[in-house]
This record gives structure tokens, C-alpha cells and sequence, in this order.
């Protein structure tokens, strides 16, 4: 095993040092993203006040990210909108690699997971197009995903040692999360419920007492009502709103089991075609969505097909709208190229999402055994709950998102990557099992290998020409 670490140490922090090139490289040629966050901002530096959530289209949002780019801007003292643009996503940048920091040490903390696995783990996540994006860009989503990944990270060391100051850094880490973004409380439901499963589960040599579970689930609790609820805007937009979610797009009809209703842009136009349909060949032949009402790919009306597509492939989204392959007739063959890589992308991603899901189901079993045993000694680290709900917790969110909004925009893959370490943790595990399986079949596992690397070097090639592209625009528009 020593002989292997030291053999992966050096592309690790390869891989690192690419991850963190590609997200500074983006955010200085990048001057959009997904939505205006910019607005918000520029009336808490400029007015010295928090905006009522009508005044700008992302108003509603906790203000974290907000307020600390806007003391930014002040100490900066520059009016000019690309650098505060710029000093924005930065920011993000600067968020989203403290974020691959956390997790090249977090997948070398799990003895189930060899060195090799942990280091696809790492590099999935590091290289991933949709995260790299989204670190590039002036949005909060950087902020709850480095929060949210922090929490988990703690929480892992707090429930398999017990240590008070890992709690302290989790308990603060669940409050950040909850200031930066609404899904991040998906994290405090998730660190609670394992709490629960703490005082529920049997007395075992390597769990909490009843006793310090009561302890650290009230200091918890109270940590974060004392917090959140005031600080985030939740409870001020529950009085004034009515709801402490309230958002500026207004909820939709929930949609019937079968039949399909369309609303607005779809979306979801009915539950089974939304979450039992994948039309992965559908994908291949149009890696892209559109945002018109009524022409648009298959795989839009699927949000299995939606996260699949906008987590490998940065040009699945076309947008923000100067993200979208230029239409110059000139440059067909830029598009043709992009949407092939995007298809090869598809292709060998299939394998790491096999790895995923084969992981989930037996967790899904595991978890079933251990309720169907609950009256015998069976046991469950706490740790392992808390990726089981991480996982669980932001599939379910995403699920009751989409249903309730039913657009296709509200189909983002960013918005269950607070949760990330989790899902990646499972799919580690999953992986070290294959390699064990096949360690007599080394053809196999060489094939394997190849696919992720190969994999890999599409996540970076994906993020290059995005790069190109923005850069070539940004210098047309100075000339």
C-alpha cells in the first residue's frame, strides 16, 4: 500500500495543481454566471444595507457570500464592474479550492478505500467540469458546497472519534452552510438524523453514549437555531412572506403520476417520465439543452438524464448564454468537436456512475438489515450513516425541487454538491471493491484505469475550450 501511495502522491497533487489552474484560469476570462448574483451585491456595498427580497432577482437568498464580497469591493477601491465581476468570482475560485484541499484529505481518511481509489475520488471531483464552472463563477453556490463539505468532513471525524473540537468545527461549519445557501440545510437535517440514529441504535464500544448524544444533539440544535434562522433571512422571509424558503418564482402544480402537463420551460411534465425514464441515447445525439418552450431534447424532460448531463459536460447547459458554442458558420466544426467530446464524456462516465449506484444499492441494503435486525446486535458505524444520509438527504432534496418548480433550470447538478464527499466517498468504497475483484484480471483493471484516466482528460479538455472560447470573446470585445 506504501509503495502505491507513494506512487499516486505526485499525480494527486498534479492533479490538485490543474484543478486549481483551470479555476483561476476561468474565473479571470469569465464574466457571467447562471444568475445575477452582481445585483444583490452592489446594493449592500453601495447602500450599506440588505435588500428586501423582491429588489433583485437572487434578493431572497441567505447573504453570506454576499456580504463578504461586498466588504471586498470596499477595501478594493475600484468602481470598474469587470473587476468587481472578477474580485466576485475569485471569491467563488478561492472557495472552490479550499474545497479540493479539504478533499484531498478527506479520501485518504477511510481505511476501507486503497490509495488508488481515493485518488480517482479526488480527481473526479477536482476535474469535474460542472464544479470548476461553478467555482468560476459570482454565485453563492461555491460557498455552501465549501461549507457543506466541511461539515461532512468533521462530521466523518466527530462520529467515528468523538472529538469535541471536531463537533465544534462541524456544528460551525452546518451554520455557514445554512447562511450561504437554502441547500444547505439539507446538512443539518443530515448531521441531526445521524444524532438520532445515535440515541436509537444499541450501546456499542465505538458509538456515542445516550448520554453525550443528548449533550451534543441540544448544543447542536441550539448552535444552529440561534443562529440560522435570523442571520440566513429564513425567519424574515417567513414573516413577511409566509414561507422561510420563499423564492422569487412562484411554485407550480405538482404533476401527475402519468400524464404529461407542461409548465413553462420543461421541466418535469410528469413524475414517471421524470424519475424513471433515462434516455441516455437520446443524450448522444444531442448533448445539449435548450431553453425554448417548445423545442427541446428528450433527455430535458428526464432529471436523471439533467444531473447525468450537467455534471460531466461544462457545454451541456449552454448557459450562461456567452458559455453557448458560437453559431458563426465559420466555426461549425468547434461545435461538431464539442459535441463529440461531450458524447465520449457520456460514454466513459457511465462506469464511475455504475460504480455509484452499484455503491447506493448496497448501502440501501445494508441500512434495510440493519432496521429489519434492529432487535439484534447488528451495528452501523455513524460515520457510514452520515454518507448514507448526505446521499439520501440531497437526492430527496432534488427530487421535491424539481417537483415543486418543475422548469428545467431547477435541474442542476450543483445543487446536491454540498453533498458531494458523500456520494464520491460511496463510489471510493465501491471502486476498492472492484479493484479487489479483479486484482487476478489485470487486463481489466488496466481497462478500468484507462476509462477513468481517459475520463479525466475529457473533464479537462471540456473546461480548456470553454476557456478558449471566453478568452477569444473577451479579446474580440476589447479590440
Amino acid at each position: 500500500m506504501s509503495a502505491v501511495a507513494g506512487k499516486l502522491k505526485r499525480p494527486a497533487l498534479l492533479v490538485f495543481a490543474c484543478g486549481v489552474l483551470l479555476r483561476v484560469t476561468l474565473a479571470l476570462v469569465n464574466f457571467e454566471a447562471n444568475d445575477d448574483h452582481i445585483g444583490t451585491i452592489n446594493i449592500i456595498a453601495n447602500e450599506n444595507r440588505i435588500p428586501d427580497k423582491n429588489e433583485t432577482a437572487e434578493a431572497f437568498q441567505p447573504k453570506l457570500y454576499y456580504v463578504t464580497v461586498a466588504a471586498i469591493w470596499k477595501i478594493v477601491p475600484s468602481q470598474s464592474l469587470p473587476i468587481r465581476i472578477r474580485i466576485a468570482q475569485l471569491v467563488s475560485c478561492a472557495a472552490g479550492i479550499l474545497t479540493l484541499v479539504l478533499a484531498l484529505c478527506f479520501f485518504t481518511t477511510d481505511p476501507k478505500v486503497s490509495t488508488k481509489a481515493g485518488f480517482f475520488s479526488f480527481s473526479l471531483m477536482a476535474l469535474n467540469p460542472d464544479l470548476i464552472g461553478i467555482n468560476a463563477q459570482a454565485t453563492n453556490d461555491s460557498f455552501v458546497i465549501l461549507f457543506g463539505s466541511l461539515a461532512l468532513y468533521f462530521g466523518y471525524l466527530f462520529f467515528e472519534n468523538h472529538r469535541a473540537k471536531d463537533f465544534g468545527w462541524m456544528t460551525t461549519s452546518v451554520v455557514l452552510a445554512g447562511l450561504s445557501k437554502g441547500n444547505g440545510l439539507v446538512v443539518f437535517v443530515v448531521i441531526f438524523a445521524v444524532l438520532a440514529i445515535s440515541f436509537l441504535q444499541k450501546p456499542h464500544k465505538y458509538s456515542l453514549t445516550r448520554g453525550k448524544t443528548v449533550l451534543y444533539g441540544s448544543i447542536f440544535l441550539v448552535s444552529f437555531c440561534a443562529a440560522v434562522p435570523r442571520l440566513g433571512s429564513y425567519w424574515e422571509n417567513y414573516r413577511r412572506y409566509g414561507s422561510p424558503f420563499a423564492l422569487n418564482w412562484s411554485p407550480t402544480v405538482f404533476p401527475n403520476v402519468f400524464s404529461k402537463t407542461a409548465i413553462r420551460r420543461p421541466g418535469v411534465r410528469s413524475i414517471t417520465e421524470s424519475l424513471l425514464t433515462f434516455p441516455f441515447f437520446d443524450m448522444l445525439e444531442t448533448p445539449v439543452v435548450t431553453d425554448d418552450k417548445k423545442t427541446y431534447p428528450q433527455h430535458r424532460t428526464s432529471l436523471w438524464s439533467q444531473l447525468y448531463g450537467r455534471t460531466h459536460f461544462v457545454h451541456f447547459s449552454a448557459w450562461p448564454p456567452s458559455w453557448r458554442l458560437p453559431t458563426d458558420p465559420h466555426l461549425e466544426w468547434l461545435t461538431r468537436l464539442v459535441w463529440h467530446l461531450g458524447r465520449l464524456i457520456f460514454i466513459c462516465a457511465l462506469f464511475p456512475t455504475i460504480l455509484l449506484l452499484t455503491a447506493v444499492s448496497k448501502e440501501i441494503s445494508s441500512a434495510s438489515q440493519w432496521i429489519a435486525d434492529s432487535h439484534k446486535h447488528s451495528h452501523i458505524p455513524l460515520r457510514d450513516w452520515l454518507l448514507y444520509f448526505a446521499v439520501f438527504g440531497y437526492i430527496a432534496f432534488i427530487v421535491i425541487y424539481s417537483l415543486r418548480y418543475r422548469d428545467f433550470s431547477f435541474m442542476k447538478a450543483i445543487f446536491i454538491f454540498p453533498g458531494l464527499f458523500g456520494f464520491l466517498m460511496l463510489f471510493a468504497r465501491q471502486c476498492n471493491r472492484f479493484y479487489a475483484w479483479c486484482e487476478q484480471k489485470r487486463a481489466v483493471r488496466v481497462s478500468a484505469d484507462a476509462v477513468l484516466i481517459l475520463l479525466l482528460i475529457l473533464y479537462a479538455a471540456d473546461i480548456l475550450i470553454l476557456i478558449g472560447q471566453l478568452g477569444i470573446a473577451s479579446f474580440s470585445s476589447e479590440i
